[in-house]
């Protein structure tokens, strides 16, 4: 279901194909069909877009519309976790209270924790996001009943009779089918690996063949802590993306989660590949694992988006969070105040990251790009006065400046009411499950 839309006199920061960032106030844009039909400075012509069809006007005064915010690492369903696994280093945090109490998950209770996150996420303005975690079915449904863009990731290993771990080419072949079915391709399918140290050393060859064959993109994290890379030298003689490599991984689109512990070797090697890093700032910084060197990154030709990681580390999935934290700690890194700057951070929320999950017709505003948009609402007294619009996004506002977010041309959420999801119910679901598992480790 679809919403034709006219943004009437609306001002519009969207980066053009390179990424550079275009200001234009008193823009008209005409939205139908899931696509943006029509823009620019004559009323009369963009409305003409939208001849023959009933649309709805959505006046620009005291707004800013800009690309709906993507999401590219975390686990949505750890929302149940908040507040309850801090003040730990990654490994504790992992082994001592997040694998206990993943023991006990089951559909039920990753449903609630799933549309929980999609409820965070749609009210603070991202339209799309990457998910790597349990029941992949189970949380795909939740995102599509939603209207939310999102890159599941499948874990194609299952245990046999005999109790051995193998990998299943027959679950990442449904679960790209489950994504090529979903309406206005708001699916994509990504084969999970963990990481390059949680399974049996035989099982890397095979999944990275595995992607290989059915040419499906990977979400993997990578060189988190300096644990795992030591680790990892010790095990094989060589670092993380070097390892991977090896074992014949990025030979299709991956998202790189983490790239905290890196040398100019390692970037050397994603940067040869179709790889896009994936920041995340809060998470990183809040376990102690340290901070990616994103301008390093950048300059070695990388592609970089932005994501929380699961609200189990972060606390919070709200991304403009993380895109102030990572300017801000990129200029205290770097000694330089010019490191980072609000553009850079901008575009990795937006084109660069709709590009990394594999929506390449969205991240921006223009004619035949995809729907996927969202209204921050400028007469607040942190955005006031305005001065450079992506310094506000980035160095001021928060989630709660949204009011409304919109994908494939379909409102999520309109003048801060939701639009798919029932937040009242959802909160209520969420609170049960966390008490059901919570009592379970």
């Amino acid at each position: 279901m679809y919403d034709a839309v006219f943004f009437r006199r609306i001002r519009c920061l969207t980066p053009d194909p390179s990424g550079r960032w275009l200001d234009r106030p008193d823009q008209s844009v005409a939205v139908r069909d899931g696509r943006i039909v029509a823009m620019g400075d004559q009323e009369d012509a963009v409305r003409q877009a939208l001849t023959g069809v009933p649309y709805s006007v959505y006046s620009g005064r005291g707004k800013l519309l800009l690309p709906a915010l993507a999401n590219l690492h975390g686990h949505i369903a750890m929302t149940l976790f908040r507040n309850q696994a801090d003040d730990r280093n990654l490994h504790d945090w992992l082994f001592q209270v997040i694998f206990p109490r993943e023991a006990h998950l089951n559909e039920s209770v990753v449903r609630a924790g799933t549309r929980l996150g999609l409820l965070e996420m749609i009210r603070s303005g991202t339209g799309a996001a990457a998910d790597m975690y349990y029941y992949h079915e189970t949380i795909a449904e939740a995102a599509v009943e939603a209207g939310f863009r999102l890159n599941f990731s499948c874990d194609a290993k299952e245990t046999n009779p005999a109790g051995e771990t193998i990998v299943q080419p027959r679950l990442m072949q449904d679960a790209l089918r489950l994504a090529e079915q979903a309406p206005d391709q708001l699916l994509r399918a990504s084969l999970l690996v963990h990481s390059v140290y949680l399974y049996d050393q035989k099982l890397y060859p095979e999944l990275a063949e595995l992607a290989a064959d059915l040419n499906c993109p990977v979400q993997v994290h990578v060189s988190e802590t300096a644990r795992e890379v030591d680790e990892c030298l010790a095990l094989h003689g060589r670092r993380p993306p070097a390892q991977l490599a090896e074992y014949g991984f990025f030979r299709t689109p991956t998202l790189a989660a983490h790239c905290v512990h890196l040398d100019d070797a390692d970037r050397r090697i994603l940067a040869e590949r179709d790889v896009t890093c994936v920041h995340n700032p809060a998470s990183n910084l809040k376990l102690g694992s340290g901070f990616a060197d994103v301008p390093a990154l950048l300059n070695a030709g990388i592609r970089v988006g932005l994501g929380t990681d699961g609200a189990a580390s972060n606390n919070t999935l709200d991304l403009y969070r993380d895109m102030h934290l990572a300017a801000l700690a990129a200029k205290g890194l770097h000694r330089d105040a010019a490191a980072l700057p609000a553009t850079d951070i901008l575009r990795m929320a937006t084109l660069d990251g709709m590009k990394g999950l594999g929506f390449t017709q969205s991240g921006r505003i223009e004619p035949g790009a995809a729907a996927d948009l969202q209204v921050v609402d400028l007469d607040r007294p942190e955005l006031t006065p305005l001065g450079q619009p992506a310094s506000a996004l980035v160095y001021c506002a928060t989630g709660s400046c949204v009011e409304s977010t919109m994908v494939a041309g379909r409102w999520l959420m309109k003048k801060r009411e939701l639009m798919t999801l029932d937040e009242e119910k959802i909160l209520a679901e969420a609170r049960a499950a966390s008490d059901w598992i919570n009592a379970q480790a």
